[in-house]
């Protein structure tokens, strides 16, 4: 506990010790989920002056997850990275409250209301790491509930084989998921190997890293969003952290998911976003816009 204070305050934040859940939720305040989705979003919300800060973070996600996930004070420090890029200090509050461990998700409801979605832009270097057009296969695969990937897999895997473009495609992602109580719960995988197939009949970047989960590096993080900000579309399946990146930095994207996963954004304003409940329109669009055959 005090390490991770210690590492707080040295990074600038503010550590509140009497402050409570109860309390905060008493103020009306938002205590911030960890995804780094979640974590852009509420902040493109505070500069789409939407939502006002502080936001908290009870510190009782890390201390009572440990043992649960396989690196988790290397997810801690990188999310403090990603704060001290995109807000300022005082824009956010750290305390720990076992007792009550709770989100608010009251921000959720303003997503529909963002106009500007560019804003997160400022606060990265987006330089072109490519002299080519290229478009991007994310790799991380995550559905809810009984949703049958194994079905979802072979589609995706038939779809590579056949596949052929003259742009060149970037694989981006991890290639495996590891095991632990986090991936577990929300049955997140990946479609790595059905995307390897694209290889037979196109000029492919294979950018993917086999365990991102356990190993996050902000510096490789920044690095994705360029990449992620200058391809023609990004294409991906589910929901997670490669959607939010994709439509907070992307130029467009093509997405196969579910209605309750698509968030509650107006689609209207983000450019060329294209949200598929069908998989064969998914892949039909793709097709469209993309294929030489």
């Amino acid at each position: 506990m005090e390490s991770l204070i210690t590492t707080i305050t040295n990074a600038k934040f503010i550590y509140n010790s009497s402050i409570t859940t109860n309390k905060i939720k008493s103020q009306n305040g938002e205590i911030i989920q960890t995804g780094i989705g979640d974590i852009l979003l509420l902040f493109l919300l505070i500069n789409n002056k939407l939502i006002s800060s502080p936001l908290y973070f009870n510190l009782s996600i890390v201390i009572d997850n440990i043992g649960k996930l396989n690196n988790i004070t290397n997810a801690f420090e990188f999310k403090l990275q990603l704060l001290n890029k995109i807000c300022a200090h005082d824009k956010i509050i750290f305390y720990y409250d076992k007792a009550t461990f709770d989100y608010t998700n009251k921000w959720t409801s303003k997503l529909n209301n963002i106009t500007n979605f560019s804003l997160m832009h400022n606060y990265f270097d987006l330089v072109n790491p490519f002299q080519q057009e290229y478009i991007i296969f994310h790799t991380k695969c995550r559905f809810r509930g009984e949703f049958n990937y194994s079905d979802l897999k072979k589609c995706i895997k038939n779809f590579c084989k056949n596949f052929k473009t003259n742009y060149t495609i970037i694989i981006l992602g991890e290639r495996c998921m590891p095991r632990n109580f986090e991936s577990d719960l929300h049955k997140i995988t990946t479609i790595y190997d059905e995307l390897h197939e694209l290889k037979s009949n196109n000029n492919v970047i294979d950018l993917s890293i086999d365990n991102i989960y356990d190993n996050l590096n902000f510096e490789n993080y920044c690095k994705d969003m360029s990449i992620i900000h200058h391809a023609k579309t990004n294409i991906l399946v589910g929901h997670g952290g490669q959607y939010c990146n994709s439509i907070i930095f992307g130029k467009g994207l093509i997405v196969f998911t579910q209605p309750n996963l698509i968030g509650g954004f107006n689609t209207d304003k983000i450019d060329k976003c294209y949200i598929y409940l069908d998989m064969n329109s998914f892949f039909q669009k793709i097709n469209t816009e993309y294929s030489v055959v």
